[in-house]
């Protein structure tokens, strides 16, 4: 069974594999997530297992969209990168894709992918993963929402959610939480400072909203680290709370 394809934007061709070596690599965390940003852009250079090529390979260059597929086939997220180029590996096994990816897929996206062929995440999941490893939970949990059907449905969000802040240990937890928190098991609403304001602004359109968040001193303490912002210096908490404030939620400590 194919569990992605390769679509190249250039012809519109696509090349399916039975699995990927090499294609989830990223060890990024909250801590240098954003000198991750900064850097250049990373190249990835990975395997596609027993692929079926239909196309000339002369073809298969230029931006490339890796698609995860569910086991219907259909796509459960997709990854853009640009720059391709293909070559055949040492044996017909192999094709080797070379591409430019503005952040390396995370190592730990794998699993998750795989295990979400299975069944739908599960509450709390997210927990089972180390600190340092959640930005997988919001990779995935990311480009599943983008691929979403109902993405773009207006609902009327609850007027008052509950969200487990016992094991908020860092700003990576945290996101997984409140997505999880306003969208149920695998709920996404953003992975930055930024994208949640979107993402709040965007979902509740200014109907307010009580959030009960049990246990709020874990997150007090774990993330009073301070940032410096165009206002000056804030803790990471302090800020979250500015914009959950700012967008009508009011924090209620549970």
């Amino acid at each position: 069974m194919a569990k992605y394809s390769v679509r190249f934007e250039e012809g519109d061709a696509f090349v399916f594999a039975c699995d990927l070596e090499g294609f989830f690599v990223g060890r990024y965390s909250d801590d240098d997530f954003g000198a991750f940003l900064e850097a250049e852009n990373a190249r990835v250079t990975f395997k596609l297992v027993r692929p079926p090529l239909d196309a000339p390979i002369e073809m298969l260059r230029g931006d490339i969209e890796v698609l995860v597929l569910g086991p219907e086939g259909r796509p459960m997220g997709r990854y853009a990168l640009w720059g391709a180029q293909l070559v055949v590996g040492d044996t017909p096994e192999y094709l080797i894709v070379t591409a430019q990816a503005g952040l390396p897929p995370h190592a730990e996206a794998r699993r998750l992918w795989d295990r979400f062929r299975v069944s739908q995440p599960q509450r709390g999941e997210w927990r089972t993963l180390r600190v340092g490893s959640r930005e997988a939970w919001l990779e995935v949990a990311g480009l599943r929402y983008a691929e979403s059907a109902s993405k773009g449905e207006c609902s009327v969000p609850s007027r008052e959610i509950i969200m487990e802040g016992d094991d908020i240990k860092d700003v990576a937890s945290f996101f997984c939480a409140i997505g999880e928190a306003f969208r149920g098991p695998g709920g996404y609403i953003g992975q930055s400072f930024t994208e949640l304001e979107e993402s709040l602004e965007d979902y509740l359109q200014g109907v307010p909203v009580r959030l009960i968040w049990r246990n709020i001193s874990v997150a007090r303490s774990s993330l009073s680290s301070v940032m410096d912002i165009s206002g000056g210096p804030i803790s990471k908490f302090d800020l979250l709370l500015k914009i959950l404030s700012k967008n009508d939620v009011d924090v209620i400590p549970g």
